[in-house]
Parts: C-alpha cells; structure tokens; sequence
C-alpha cells in the first residue's frame, strides 16, 4: 500500500471511530427521554414517549454499527445511510429542541446535541477523504 493510501484509511478509521461515538452519544438521552418518570404508559403521550426514546435508542445502535463495519471497510452507502440519517434525523431533532424547549434549560439540551452533530460532522468529513479522494468531478 502507498503512503497515500495508507494515510486515508488512517482517515476512513479515524472517521468512523468519531461516528461510532456521536452514535453511541445518543443513547443516555434516548433513555432519558424513553423513561420520563412524570408520563406513565397509561397515558398516550407517555406511550408515544417511550416509543420515541427507544427508537432513538434503535437508532444509535444501529448508527454505530454501520460506522463499525460497513463504513470501516469502506463501503459507500454506508456514507449515505449515516450522513441522510444525520440530515434527516439528527438535524430535525436540534432544531425543534432550540425552538420549543424553555429558555432556562436550552444550552443544557442544545449544546450536547450540538456538539454531537459537529463530532458527526467531522467523522463524515474524514470518512469522505478516504471514500471519495479519487472520484473526479464531471
């Protein structure tokens, strides 16, 4: 292998190693979310709660062991699959929790998943170096 190469899969590992822990970063306010105490699953709203707690709990296992394996060995739709889950999911979430969530506890719940996009952000970063190094622009 070249210097060039190996330099890149250094990036692609790096890359999903920085994935597997913005994934994995979901999981304490999954459950945190997942077993609010105050909403019983008597009611609707604490059922829909639960149910949303563990699928981000689903979620972040899921993103962690794509980054792990597929994304590891380099396999492009692996790129794809984290980075739409990312747009689709992750962005979304931030957003609704910087507009609805009170004032006096916004940069307690904003700024971890905040700096969870931005490790995110460079894990794809550094994982597109490697996956996309040699592709030419048309």
């Amino acid at each position: 292998m070249t210097q060039s190469g190996g330099s890149s899969r250094t990036l692609l590992r790096l890359g999903s190693s920085l994935l597997i822990l913005a994934a994995i970063g979901i999981l304490p306010a999954a459950f945190v979310i997942g077993f609010q105490p105050r909403l019983g699953l008597n009611a609707r709203l604490g059922r829909h709660v639960f149910a949303g707690g563990l699928g981000l709990a689903s979620l972040s296992i899921l993103l962690a062991v794509t980054a792990a394996i597929p994304l590891r060995r380099g396999e492009k739709w692996a790129f794809w699959a984290y980075a739409g889950t990312f747009l689709f999911v992750g962005l979304p979430v931030v957003a609704a929790d910087a507009l609805y969530v009170a004032r006096g506890s916004l940069w307690l719940t904003v700024l971890p998943q905040v700096l969870g996009l931005l490790v995110a952000t460079l894990g794809l970063a550094l994982c597109a170096q490697d996956l996309f190094a040699g592709e030419s622009k048309v």
